[in-house]
């Protein structure tokens, strides 16, 4: 296990870069253009959840349109550009990917945000911009595949001006993971694997890499730790789907119909070589997600919220070269 863990740390950034050069396509038939999870009440659809766990985000983060803010691992942009429609703000999005930058800027120029919705290609363990540019920073669902967490949150500690602001939701395991069981090992893993992560950090895991990095915490919650059955629809059941026009693809049969058409576009090279493994991997993925959910071993939204003090301390942090200028 171990030895899994260090090869996917330690080629984190090919990993990544190859599991979305092929799954963005998947993910945006599936998703929208937000790949995230969110808190959902009932009578709310899916699309609304996921806006309304962006602007709870950008309220936490207390964004205006004065702010200069960083989305951190910002995939093909839906949040960026919802939360600069929501608060009038700027917003730079840092990804490693290209494919999913391409998309993301059509994105942009569509709807008229490309003056304040733009892309540094870069990888988030070493982000090309100088110390205190940005007023606030978020990550939502991204920072799970960074091999070092401190470190990660070090260079957004590094570009965010003293008293700045930093939020996320981060995928964990929750108390209830018992490293001891084999089936929750089990998930755990295919939960790794299924999405090109190094491993799951625990809530305190994530809370000590932000103290490591510098950040004071503000605050921290699993926003899906006391979900209430008669208000709230369990994060999971998006994959489970539903037999309606629109929830019919997220369903088993529907995943299943879905993987038999990818496999006969690749059998007459329409679809490029390797989807058919792809859309394997996701179904795949997707029933360890829920499996996880529904044993309350795993969250993809552990919220935190952060603040970079006014007056740093000279002495180097966790991350970060002491001759970094």
């Amino acid at each position: 296990m171990k030895l899994l863990v260090g090869k996917r740390q330690a080629e984190y950034t090919t990993l990544v870069n190859h599991l979305y050069d092929l799954v963005t396509d998947f993910y945006e038939y599936g998703w929208g253009d937000s790949f995230h999870f969110a808190q959902r009440l009932q009578g709310e659809s899916f699309p609304e959840s996921i806006r309304r766990a962006q602007h709870y985000l950008a309220l936490r983060l207390n964004i205006d349109q004065s702010c200069l803010v960083a989305d951190v691992g910002c995939g093909i942009g839906g949040p960026m550009r919802g939360i600069a429609k929501f608060t009038g703000c700027r917003v730079t999005g840092i990804n490693n990917n290209q494919y999913q930058i391409n998309v993301g800027t059509r994105y942009n120029k569509q709807q008229g945000l490309e003056k304040r919705c733009t892309f540094i290609k870069t990888d988030f363990m070493n982000i090309p911009v100088p110390d205190a540019t940005f007023d606030r920073a978020y990550e939502i669902e991204a920072t799970c595949h960074a091999p070092d967490k401190a470190k990660c949150y070090g260079e957004v500690f590094r570009i965010l001006k003293p008293g700045g602001l930093f939020a996320g939701y981060e995928w964990c395991v929750t108390p209830q993971y018992d490293g001891n069981n084999a089936r929750h090992r089990a998930i755990k893993e295919g939960v790794e694997q299924g999405n090109g992560l190094p491993t799951l950090a625990t809530y305190e895991e994530v809370q000590q890499a932000l103290r490591d990095a510098g950040f004071e915490i503000v605050d921290a919650f699993d926003t899906h730790q006391n979900c209430h059955h008669s208000t709230e629809i369990p994060w999971y059941e998006t994959l489970n789907g539903s037999y309606t026009l629109k929830g019919f693809r997220m369903t088993w049969l529907g995943r299943w119909c879905t993987h038999i058409l990818v496999n006969t576009l690749e059998l007459v090279g329409i679809a490029p070589k390797g989807s058919a493994r792809v859309s394997a991997l996701l179904n795949a993925t997707a029933l360890d997600l829920v499996d996880g959910g529904k044993m309350q071993i795993f969250s993809p939204d552990y919220f935190f919220l952060a603040r970079k003090p006014e007056q740093v301390a000279k002495t180097p942090r966790r991350g970060r070269s002491a001759n970094r200028h």
